[in-house]
């Protein structure tokens, strides 16, 4: 591995580095324990504030390790850090704070292992679509807490995610050209169109599970400033990394981001480090204007926007999907939580190249129309699909680009 490619290894296990130290110092070792096996037997279904569960340092050592370890488990295959590479090993570190653990993501990597090994194929090939598909680890949860953690329920679970872990590489492949590369969150889509079927299984069989979910709804200032610092350090980082210059973020500004669009191939790793920080400091303001809080939904919200920065989305094509949740968020007026206003409005930026592509108006539009279906779809699959707005994105992108098209000029 040349010094380059250590580098940015580092540079990309800076925050969850720093972050893990800082857990570290939060807490007693007691009670850090006690935290995370609060953690490892919750349900983890859709908007688990890990921060309630577990407390603060214990969320942030759950987030922090897992990442690092994934972060490792590239380092060791020898993979480049390309623009999909870091979608994944950021979009572990969101859904860290939010339903994922050290121990119900286990099975899914039994999976894709097997899907490879079936396959003639490397792991490496499937590593990162491996995380992705941890977007239905809330199954592996649920189902052995139904069984009340006997050796019969953790077997069950264990094959379970290990099934899912299997098909949805599998069923991954299939969904792309539905959606056109529209949603960037393509095996967000698949693991729903999954979940549905798998959650119907399970209702069947008489397990259910609860949408009864509380949340910290108060703004935490030492993690504000560790995520300024951070996102500072990208900044400044790529700056100096690419000739003291920011001389290649305009031509990436000027890529729609339809999927597969690696940054790091077309601009180089130290504009997509920028990008990583500008996003950043954009998700900031608007918290800090919005919903002006620090949880764990919330926190996976921002890092899911920041994962893609080198896959697709940047601030002129984000923009327009924000402001059309946003109207929809005002305009509607429903009860909705301000932290469930807030990860529909990240998670939205899914649909960023519908933006890039196809103008400000269609932006606006599809972010609209996302919202009011996200609000609507997590019933569908009972909130075991992380990835919730990857689902309702994949539905409003394949109905939406189409029309989009047409009036364009053409189908194709």
């Amino acid at each position: 591995m040349t010094k380059e490619k250590k580098q940015e290894y580092l540079v990309i296990s800076f925050l969850p580095f720093i972050m893990l130290i800082y857990s570290l110092i939060l807490s007693t070792p007691f009670k850090l324990y006690e935290g995370i096996k609060n953690i490892l037997l919750s349900d983890g279904i859709l908007l688990t504030d890990y921060f309630i569960i577990g407390g603060k340092a214990a969320a942030i050592f759950n987030a922090s390790a897992i990442t690092l370890i994934n972060i490792y488990l590239l380092y060791k295959m020898d993979m480049k850090i390309n623009g999909l590479n870091i979608s994944g090993i950021f979009l572990m570190f969101g859904f860290s704070f939010m339903g994922k653990n050290l121990l119900n993501i286990i099975p899914f990597y039994i999976g894709a292992y097997l899907y490879a090994r079936m396959n003639g194929k490397s792991f490496k090939t499937v590593a990162v679509v491996c995380m992705f598909s941890t977007s239905l680890s809330p199954f592996v949860s649920v189902l052995a807490e139904a069984y009340d953690y006997s050796l019969p329920g953790i077997l069950a679970a264990l094959i379970l995610g290990t099934v899912l872990g299997f098909i949805v590489p599998i069923i991954s492949v299939h969904i792309l050209p539905i959606h056109g590369g529209f949603s960037l969150y393509n095996t967000g889509f698949a693991a729903g169109l999954v979940a549905i079927v798998s959650y119907s299984v399970l209702k069947a069989s008489n397990i259910s599970v609860s949408f009864k979910k509380s949340f910290i709804e108060t703004m935490d200032y030492e993690m504000l400033l560790l995520f300024m610092g951070a996102y500072l350090f990208y900044i400044v980082y790529g700056y100096v990394k690419n000739g003291y210059s920011f001389k290649g973020l305009k031509n990436l500004l000027s890529h729609s981001g339809r999927l597969v669009s690696d940054f790091t191939v077309t601009e180089g790793f130290p504009i997509v480090i920028m990008n990583m920080g500008i996003l950043g400091f954009l998700c900031l303001g608007i918290i800090f204007l919005l919903f002006p809080m620090f949880n764990g939904p919330i926190l996976s919200g921002m890092l899911t926007v920041v994962a893609f920065a080198g896959f697709g989305k940047h601030i002129k094509n984000v923009l327009p999907v924000i402001i059309g949740v946003v109207a929809a968020f005002y305009i509607f007026k429903t009860d909705t939580s301000l932290t469930a206003f807030a990860v529909t409005l990240f998670f939205s930026t899914t649909l960023a190249p519908i933006s890039g592509k196809f103008g400000i108006l269609a932006g606006i539009t599809v972010g609209f129309l996302n919202y009011c279906l996200v609000l609507n779809i997590g019933a569908a699959h009972g909130g075991l699909n992380l990835y919730n707005t990857g689902l309702a994105a994949g539905i409003v992108a394949s109905v939406s680009v189409p029309i989009l098209q047409f009036f364009q000029g053409g189908q194709n």
